[in-house]
């Protein structure tokens, strides 16, 4: 079992889904995910009807049963009651997937999206790229990437986890710390005998300087090579059948990317096995060479002050002892719902609550005395 601090950053999973049977690989990484971090999981459906689309959804509890996580029969309280997982089922009537995961995400942000491809076979997308690498472009958030047909980590018909290899590859730019970080927290919920690979394409004599965690359980490989870099990636994973490749991205930065698409989404494109993208913007603070768990820490704190500081805002706004008398009822009730949202950290319903008091209560306007 992963200790407290293992993949703490994984706080909230979303997964967007289209049904297919291709995306069944990915909500099942999903899912041991959320389980693994007993977390919050989000299932996004893009451009249905709620009333028609509800029973598409892929069955948490039937697929936890197979498991063998929970008894058959259990009832939809067990998930969060014995798991602490909590689902939660959206549908959306925007039909452009990208929109919709962007539009949801803005008052629902998420740590890690995972996102099912089509893996090795499509035709090739140079100008358009996939929907899954639209969706991951527009959030600052961690996206791992299943392939419909490669391997994966998570066994969709048991829930096994087979993460045994992973490939980290590293250049200069960007960093790859965070990329050797990750993999080592991952390498520790499946408990040691993991093989982390570090793979160089270019200059022998330039291979960048990376400082390994001193961790038992992990042994640790680099290996150098030539010629172009995402295709020795593949080619790496395939010849270590990799379960996982952790990239720090940054991207598109070049005319040649413009074109063809990151280093990182030309890999995901190959479909050999899933791949976990760390957008360089997420992870600025780890450049710097600082304890991820500092940075964890920090971002704590700055939720835990932004929360603090809209929920005094809240109070200035609804507290009933500062209305009117004709709106002291509505802010009494306002402000419990207020109360309600500061426990469940939800700053987005007490920004909400106060724009509902703004209209119900118009400003005051001084009159003269009589």
């Amino acid at each position: 079992m992963a200790g407290s601090d293992d993949l703490r950053l994984v706080r909230s999973v979303l997964h967007p889904t289209d049904f297919s049977s291709g995306s069944r690989k990915a909500f099942a990484h999903a899912l041991a995910i959320a389980l693994i971090r007993k977390t919050k999981l989000t299932l996004l459906h893009a451009g249905g009807d709620k009333s028609k689309s509800w029973e598409l959804f892929p069955s948490v509890r039937g697929t936890l049963e197979q498991w063998g996580v929970i008894e058959p029969g259990s009832p939809r309280s067990a998930v969060f009651d014995q798991l602490s997982v909590r689902v939660k089922k959206v549908v959306v009537r925007e039909k452009n997937p990208v929109a919709a995961c962007h539009s949801y995400m803005v008052d629902h942000p998420a740590d890690l999206i995972v996102l099912a491809t089509r893996g090795r076979g499509g035709p090739a997308r140079w100008l358009k790229g996939s929907v899954a690498e639209e969706v991951a472009r527009s959030s600052d958030a961690m996206s791992l990437f299943v392939p419909s047909g490669g391997r994966g980590f998570v066994s969709p018909a048991n829930g096994r986890l087979t993460l045994g290899r992973i490939l980290v590859p590293i250049a200069h730019t960007p960093s790859p710390q965070p990329a050797v970080r990750f993999a080592t927290r991952v390498a520790r919920v499946v408990g040691g005998g993991v093989q982390v690979t570090l793979l160089h394409v270019g200059d022998p004599e330039k291979v960048p300087a990376v400082t390994l965690p001193d961790e038992s359980g992990i042994e640790w490989t680099t290996v150098v090579l030539g010629g172009d870099p995402p295709a020795q990636i593949v080619a790496e994973a395939d010849r270590i059948s990799a379960n996982l490749i952790v990239m720090t991205t940054d991207g598109r930065d070049v005319l040649i990317d413009a074109l063809r698409g990151s280093h990182t989404e030309r890999v995901i494109r190959r479909g050999v096995c899933p791949v976990l993208a760390l957008p360089v913007t997420w992870t600025d603070d780890v450049l710097s060479g600082r304890s991820i768990d500092d940075v964890v820490f920090e971002q704590e704190q700055r939720e835990v002050e932004a929360l603090k500081s809209a929920f005094r805002g809240a109070a200035r706004d609804l507290h009933p002892d500062l209305a009117d008398e004709d709106h002291r009822e509505d802010h009494t009730d306002l402000m419990s719902k207020a109360n309600k949202a500061y426990e469940k950290k939800d700053i987005a319903e007490l920004e909400k609550l106060r724009k509902r008091s703004r209209k119900k209560s118009p400003k005051k306007t001084e009159s003269g005395a009589s």
